[in-house]
């Protein structure tokens, strides 16, 4: 009797998997797992604004601390620092390619004023130039990274930010603006000179002697007034603060020579002087004021934008989609 025989069936081929997606720099591939990859909804977004700008986008979006247990150090990809200036430096054997120019998208509360500088002339030196992507914000540092763009493409509510330099205080455990401490001082001797001209008045009128006379007097008793105030005044400390804010100052004209020519120390000081605290917000409106060439995104880009935003909270991805 013969048997039947078992018929094996074939093995079925499986639907491919999607291909992990991820930062090039941060987290890279051995990160994702740890990290996790860009949203899918982003890494289509980022496609469709390569397409609309004609430029390959880069990422330096950092809103988010690192994890205290990654293999990274902690703080090296969430602030725009040496490991970011490094890593992009690096990335110029692979994928940021000789004379090609790139867009960065850029959402960061900033962080160093070097390794911004450096990266701002990587990007310029290598690659020939860069498109600065602002959808939210680009603060501190990252305002002065902006300044190396051969264009700024500004969101209708993104924001730019002031220039002056933030040090570590140790005794109130913050950063604080250079400007604090500088402009204490300006405001000291404001005070001393107004003191004198208002007691010279009021003892010309009251005793009517001549200026030569009651000058010494004027000049003792502010002296004085005003004596406690400037002892309080640490000579060391200040002169660290008006050298970094001079540095800002530089490196913003240099990066702004280039397309500003004689406006570039005009808009650098401004960036640097004219605001009451480090936070303020630079609106694109206002950043024209001052002399920069800011574009409004057209009516695709700018939806685009709008679309990255919402993914921006928490968000750290540095690097090329990959």
């Amino acid at each position: 009797m013969a048997r039947n025989k078992r018929t094996r069936k074939k093995p079925q081929p499986q639907p491919a998997q999607p291909r992990a997606r991820y930062a090039s720099i941060f987290p890279g591939s051995i990160g994702v797992a740890r990290f996790g990859g860009p949203p899918a909804e982003l890494v289509d977004v980022v496609e469709q604004l390569e397409a609309q700008l004609r430029l390959p986008v880069w990422l330096l979006l950092q809103d988010s601390l690192d994890d205290e247990n990654s293999p990274f150090r902690r703080d090296s990809f969430n602030m725009l620092g040496d490991y970011v200036a490094s890593a992009f430096f690096d990335a110029r054997h692979e994928d940021l390619r000789a004379g090609q120019k790139v867009a960065l998208l850029i959402d960061s509360n900033g962080g160093m004023a070097r390794p911004a500088y450096e990266l701002a002339m990587l990007l310029r030196r290598h690659c020939g130039g860069f498109t600065a992507v602002i959808p939210r914000h680009a603060k501190s540092a990252a305002t002065l990274l902006s300044l190396g763009a051969d264009e700024i493409v500004m969101n209708a509510h993104a924001e730019l930010g002031p220039l002056d330099a933030q040090m570590f205080d140790p005794d109130r455990e913050d950063s604080m603006s250079g400007l604090d401490e500088v402009q204490s001082l300006e405001r000291l001797h404001a005070f001393a000179m107004k003191a004198v001209d208002e007691m010279m008045l009021l003892m010309l009128r009251r005793t009517r002697k001549k200026t030569k006379s009651l000058l010494p007097v004027v000049s003792e008793f502010v002296a004085k007034l005003t004596q406690p105030m400037f002892q309080g005044v640490d000579v060391v400390r200040y002169t660290q603060m008006s050298r970094a804010l001079k540095v800002a100052s530089e490196y913003g004209k240099r990066l702004l020579r280039q397309g500003y020519g004689e406006d570039a120390e005009r808009i650098a000081n401004r960036l640097v002087e004219d605001y009451p605290e480090h936070g303020f917000p630079i609106y694109p409106d206002e950043a024209r004021e001052l002399g920069l060439r800011i574009t409004h995104p057209s009516g695709e880009t700018s939806r685009l934008l709008e679309m990255v935003t919402r993914h921006l909270h928490g968000l750290n991805l540095i690097g090329r989609i990959t």
